[in-house]
């Protein structure tokens, strides 16, 4: 067992869909810089693994990663499969639950931010096995057997949703934004004039 290794290593592993749609459903969005500083200020975390489908044909979200990748993020993206029904979907659970395992001698300290039940066996070793494993998801749409498992280690999202959420620039606060700054330009460009 690691629960006497001295050295504290913390890694978060994201399943992004879990916790994006979740926020959709919940009415906001996270803003993913916070996020990160978030939990490499609060929990020290080594490492914070995305795992999220990608369809190499949507610019807009190979955009999206490259952030991702630019805030410090490990991305791990999985091609999404197109069904004959017009569905898509990326096993991103297989590949996290791997890597969690595979990975298993480098941290000793696990965040999960994922509320998909399919990871319940996975976690009930880990809980057993490393010195502090935390769960953050939307308790809404979190499995109940692992708000069980979890029991005080289970973080609903909506109570670190202040840190964590994307602020939307209304009408207002670009036009307070833009006016301060033709502002300021002007002022400058009057004491460049008053100092000749």
């Amino acid at each position: 067992m690691e629960k006497q290794n001295k050295k504290q290593v913390t890694f978060a592993f994201i399943d992004a869909t879990n916790i994006i749609y979740g926020a959709g459903g919940a009415g906001w969005k996270v803003d993913f810089k916070k996020l990160i500083s978030y939990l490499k200020g609060r929990y020290q975390a080594l490492k914070v693994l995305y795992y999220g489908g990608v369809d190499f044909n949507n610019q807009k979200q190979l955009n999206f990663y490259k952030k991702l990748k630019s805030f410090g993020y490990k991305l791990r993206l999985v091609p999404v499969k197109t069904f004959k029904d017009g569905r898509k979907k990326a096993d991103v659970d297989s590949r996290m639950t791997f890597e969690i395992m595979l990975l298993l001698n480098q941290y000793n300290n696990a965040i999960f931010m994922t509320g998909d039940g399919d990871f319940y066996w996975v976690f009930e070793y880990l809980i057993k096995t490393k010195n502090n494993v935390r769960l953050f998801a939307h308790r809404s749409s979190t499995a109940k057997e692992l708000k069980q498992l979890f029991k005080v280690n289970f973080t609903d999202l909506k109570f670190i949703k202040r840190i964590i959420e994307r602020k939307q620039k209304n009408a207002v606060d670009s036009f307070v934004v833009s006016t301060a700054r033709d502002y300021e330009k002007s002022i400058s460009r009057v004491k460049k004039i008053v100092n000749r």
